[in-house]
């Protein structure tokens, strides 16, 4: 997996198409799923992860505040 800025390079894409019914007319839909590697897999998590950790942080801490100064 490369990096280039925020994007990252070189990812391998599994197609799904689905045609749909919707008032009257077919419509076709294309979802675009990512093919990770077992590393960039873990590395998604681990970047994921952290970001949800620093938002509990955020509000934990807020949350903290809150409650001494009441």
């Amino acid at each position: 997996m490369e990096r280039k800025g925020d994007f990252i390079t070189n990812i391998r894409y599994k197609k799904e198409t689905e045609i749909v019914t919707f008032q009257g007319k077919e419509i076709t839909l294309e979802n675009l799923s990512p093919v990770f590697t077992p590393e960039q897999e873990a590395a998604k998590r681990r970047e994921l992860e952290q970001q949800l950790y620093d938002v509990f942080r955020k509000y934990a801490d807020k949350r903290q505040k809150e409650e001494a100064g009441a």
